[in-house]
């Protein structure tokens, strides 16, 4: 029998390392693609989650809960000997914050600059620019962090690397010449973290494109 019941879109950023993280540790979770244009798809999930989001974790007992960043870590702690969440208290809440980081601001920026090259309506408030700025910024960040240690939480790889690096993986497909050139040691830790066989099986293998992209002013020169 299921833990519990994972509902999501596919592809879905938010939702790649829970499902890694599961197959990982042996708790097997049924996948429902959520499709909004169905009427009775969507009418399903809002039964669930009034707010019609996802990804929802339902479990077996009918444990309800929504939002990635706390789904991610229920089913990372069913494990009473995982090392995904680090080894003390301090570990931990760097852990959220790297995972907090992820979801509020580095997809939201990725979104907003991936999303309409493929012709998808987009939701922020922000322009291309300011969403480029504001990338640039989460991904000197993690640079930052990665030259001083091995992971984003010390040198042993933890819930906060796979989260980010699933939530990276938009952007990375676009804008990976850039990422590259700006942030040699962010995208070295991503290209390991993404190949550990835990996260790749789910995730697939990664496919770059050649497409154009928004550029900064400064970034032509």
């Amino acid at each position: 029998m299921a833990f519990g019941t994972i509902y999501t879109h596919s592809p879905n950023p938010r939702t790649t390392a829970i499902l890694a993280v599961a197959k990982a540790q042996g708790v097997e979770l049924d996948v429902i693609i959520h499709d909004r244009n169905d009427k009775e798809s969507h009418s399903q999930l809002l039964q669930i989650n009034p707010l019609g989001q996802i990804p929802v974790f339902v479990g077996a007992d009918g444990y309800v809960l929504t939002e990635c960043i706390p789904i991610a870590l229920y089913i990372a702690s069913i494990s009473d000997t995982t090392t995904l969440l680090g080894s003390n208290r301090r570990d931990y809440y760097n852990i959220l914050k790297w995972m907090s980081l992820a979801n509020s601001d580095l997809l939201a920026a990725i979104g907003a600059l991936v999303l309409p090259l493929f012709g998808k309506r987009q939701a922020v408030r922000k322009n291309t620019e300011d969403c480029l700025r504001a990338l640039y910024s989460d991904c000197r960040a993690l640079n930052s962090q990665l030259l001083k240690t091995k992971y984003l939480v010390g040198d042993t790889l933890t819930l906060a690397d796979f989260f980010t690096v699933s939530e990276m993986v938009p952007g990375v497909t676009v804008f990976h010449t850039v990422f590259e050139k700006k942030y040699p040691r962010m995208m070295e830790w991503f290209y390991e973290v993404y190949e550990v066989p835990m996260f790749k099986d789910v995730a697939g293998d990664l496919h770059l494109l050649d497409i154009p992209f928004p550029t900064l002013p400064e970034d032509d020169k």
